[in-house]
């Protein structure tokens, strides 16, 4: 007798012989009722059930109820398979969307017109009033903007998902790769989804955390857009100050022709950012020599409480960045007939940018002082010669995209999604002697990353019910494989020399299968259930790390892991929906968890190829009811929500063991516990005038944690106990729109010991209250220009790194 889980292994090791080589593509769908939300137009719960048995409207709610439908028929699309509704034009004018039944896990979103309402520069902006949504987003145009969700940090970014367009794009390579939001152009974003939790047995375990969901515009005739913005702001922290400037300009245009369809994008972005690291003396130096008398030290607290001092900005990785990103972007879709389409998808990103320290430290003759044995008053320190060097980086990433998808408006449907994202070119060069000699050339380090990259491809079918069915199913396979190549070499001319001698190399792929079913079922008109279950199988292979004088290869490994999923959603009438949902998700290691780290001698150390997968237990009740009050109407949503962790992946100390380690390890157990409130309104008080707000309360805490029990009963790092959000916009004519905006961020810690007691200082994480402001003015349909401000009061915050100060946007925008 053959096991289910034998069976179930076996076509998934026929099904992998097919992708190797020629693997691609990511995501998943879902079927979605044809009735949902309108602003003016709340009795949508039960109009919502009638896709089970109708496929009508009544005259009075067709357009409102098309609108809606497209809003989450958008979100299936954007997960692979879709009926032919999603392939409408994005045309919504509610404030986000319904708590659909059929989807098992709270949603919010925003569409291109709320986005154009607030401050927005990169994409990973559209999340920033998002409920229960940290984007670490140090500066304009950051390319490493990590996200953190109900339960976990910055962090801990493998538990995000993000895709664009049915296309994976999380870099689940190391615990610190954000996902490349760049792949997309704030011009060409019609809309964004976040989902909360492992609910759905379409996502894959990663879902433990969030699943970000992006959907680019689709042309519908000839039509384009452009902008231009500029910003800068001014910082004064830590005895440094500066004005650090930037411009972008994008670009979009996209046409449909008979069945064709395309669309031509184009971005540049170049910024400066302020500093991210500073230059830390502490520890008085005994080594011998003479020390040099300096002065304009900057004196302050540790994050601990401890005297330190900050001698200016870093070099290197910490240091001020001056980037110049470009991206060009070509889709083309075509309609074979009525119900199939297809489509390509090619993207290419660039990046140059360069790295450089400044010292505030000045000798007895006013010249700054950048390494060697330094006095203090009268305390000698010693400053490592790499402290304030530059660096220099080089990224050039390609990603392919392809999709075939039936677009059947009932009955059976069919999808193919494949993705190939290479990071062909990553080079950094950094200098390991001081400037201002650094400058000029001389010894450094050459780091090559390229051939890095994964490829992903999804194959699903659903069905959609038609009258008097009851049942919406979806089936699917998924298979990805993530490739990391890390080689480090030292250089004779950091600058513009090639490598020399090996210093280190860190080699390894990771490969994840998976099988899911779900089934959405109809059980009376009040009721409805959404069951699922994904299986998935995960390899880890060809780990390798170098040294100049050791090598060690990895042995293979592999795992797998049931998640079954289950959904209840209640509609007892009055617009209103009730919702209980408990999910299993399981997140397995990245290449970098397992495999990248230090060798020193022959001992290998900062890594774990052993680490156990995550795996997470989530509960949440949700109640969603819709409202109008006079003028105005709206939806109020509230959450109480558990996600209870098993062998969470982070680095920390091994304080067992002498001498202790640090390195990335399993910490046993980490439960967090929260209420969410999230509303819309609409014309609130007077006519144009509406509220978007949020508030969520979180009690992580560390439960287990064999290594290290003095973090038991300490609160989860980084995740706040209080976030809140509130939007206000008002539109008191056709010309004018202007917002206010403020985002809260409560108490949380930077160590799992809770040892950072003081906050507020570089290396500390701040409790923060920030306000934001913008004005946009329409000199004609198709102009429209803007001011905005992020950060109106100059709050000084830190997140480890300084964040920005005042920052002052302008924008010309222009469509037709």
């Amino acid at each position: 007798m053959i096991s289910t889980g034998a069976l179930l292994r076996s076509v998934l090791r026929i099904m992998a012989d097919r992708f190797r080589d020629g693997e691609s593509a990511s995501t998943r769908k879902y079927v979605v009722p044809r009735d949902a939300l309108s602003r003016k137009n709340f009795p949508f719960w039960r109009k919502t059930m009638h896709t089970f048995n109708k496929n009508i409207f009544t005259p009075r709610r067709s357009l409102l109820a098309a609108s809606l439908s497209s809003v989450f028929a958008a979100s299936a699309l954007a997960q692979g398979v879709a009926t032919d509704k999603a392939l409408e034009p994005v045309v919504v004018t509610g404030t986000r969307s319904p708590l659909d039944p059929n989807l098992p896990t709270t949603t919010e979103t925003r569409t291109a017109d709320q986005l154009r309402e607030q401050n927005f520069v990169n994409v990973e902006d559209a999340l920033k009033y998002m409920p229960a949504t940290t984007i670490r987003k140090r500066y304009i145009g950051d390319r490493n903007s990590l996200i953190g969700g109900r339960s976990f940090s910055e962090l801990q970014a493998p538990r995000g998902l993000v895709y664009a367009d049915g296309y994976l794009l999380s870099q689940f390579l190391g615990q610190f790769n954000a996902p490349r939001w760049n792949v997309v152009a704030p011009e060409e974003l019609e809309r964004i989804d976040e989902l909360y939790g492992p609910f759905s047995a379409l996502y894959p375990g990663n879902s433990i955390g969030t699943t970000v969901v992006m959907t680019t515009r689709q042309p519908q005739k000839f039509e384009g857009s452009a902008r231009v913005q500029y910003f800068t702001q001014d910082l004064d922290d830590a005895g440094f100050s500066g004005t650090y400037r930037g411009n972008q300009e994008s670009l979009w245009l996209g046409d449909k022709i008979g069945g064709w369809n395309y669309t031509i994008s184009a971005n540049r972005l170049k910024n400066r950012s302020q500093p991210m690291q500073y230059v830390t003396l502490q520890t008085p130096s005994t080594a011998p020599g003479t020390a040099i008398p300096v002065t304009g030290v900057f004196a302050t607290l540790d994050p601990t409480g401890k005297p330190w001092l900050l001698a200016g900005p870093a070099g290197n990785s910490g240091g001020i960045e001056d980037n110049t990103q470009e991206q060009v972007k070509l889709k083309m879709g075509y309609d074979f007939s009525p119900t199939l389409y297809g489509e390509a998808l090619y993207v290419y990103w660039r990046n140059e940018g360069k790295r450089s320290g400044a010292s505030i430290l000045r000798d007895a003759a006013g010249n700054p002082v950048y390494a060697g044995l330094v006095s203090i008053d009268g305390v000698r320190y010693s400053i490592p010669a790499s402290a304030y060097s530059p660096q220099n980086v080089e990224e050039g990433h390609g990603m392919f995209g392809l999709q075939l998808k039936t677009k059947n408006r009932t009955g059976w449907n069919a999808s193919a999604v494949a993705t190939i994202y290479d990071i062909s070119t990553d080079l950094t060069r950094s200098s390991t002697t001081p400037p201002p000699a650094a400058n000029a050339g001389g010894a450094g380090t050459y780091a090559d990353n390229s051939g890095t990259g994964w490829k992903t491809l999804d194959l699903q079918t659903t069905y959609t019910p038609g009258k008097d069915e009851a049942h919406a199913l979806a089936f699917g396979y998924h298979i990805n494989r993530y490739d990391l190549r890390n080689l480090t070499f030292n250089a004779d001319d950091w600058l513009n020399g090639g490598p020399t001698t090996k210093l280190s190399t860190f080699l390894g792929k990771t490969s994840l299968q998976a099988l899911f079913a779900q089934d959405t079922w109809k059980l009376s008109p009040q009721w409805l259930t959404t069951l699922g279950v994904r299986y998935e199988q995960w390899r880890a292979m060809d780990g390798r790390r170098d040294s100049a004088t050791a090598s060690v290869a990895y042995p293979g490994r592999s795992e797998s892991a049931w998640s079954p999923k289950a959904s209840v959603s209640w509609l007892p009438g009055g617009d209103m929906v009730v919702k209980a949902s408990i999910g299993k998700g399981v997140r397995f290691p990245t290449v970098a968890e397992l495999f990248q780290g230090t060798i020193v001698g022959n001992t290998l150390v900062n890594n774990d190829p052993n680490l156990r997968p995550e795996r997470s237990l989530a509960k949440e009740l949700t109640m969603e009811k819709g409202f109008e009050f006079g003028a105005t109407s709206g939806s109020l949503r509230a959450s109480v929500f558990e996600d209870d962790v098993r062998d969470t992946i982070l680095s920390q100390t091994n304080t067992l063991i002498f001498p202790n380690v640090t390195n990335v390890q399993n910490i046993d157990r980490v439960r967090t516990r929260g209420v969410e409130l999230s509303g819309t309104a609409n014309d609130v008080g007077i006519k144009g005038f509406d509220l978007t707000g949020n508030i969520t309360y979180a009690h992580a805490v560390t439960l287990e944690n064999t290594n290290n029990p003095a973090t038991v009963g300490r609160n989860w790092v980084r995740v706040p106990r209080v976030r809140a959000n509130l939007i206000g916009s008002w539109r008191p004519n056709e010309q004018w729109t202007t917002s206010l905006a403020v985002r809260h961020s409560g108490r949380q810690y930077n160590t799992l010991d809770n040892s950072d007691i003081n906050p507020n200082t570089y290396g500390g994480t701040s409790t923060y209250t920030v306000w934001d402001a913008k004005a946009t003015w329409r000199f004609t349909k198709q102009i429209d220009a803007s001011f905005g401000v992020n950060n109106l009061t100059n709050r000084k915050y830190y997140v480890f790194h300084p964040y920005p100060g005042r920052t002052f946007v302008g924008e010309l925008h222009a469509s037709f």
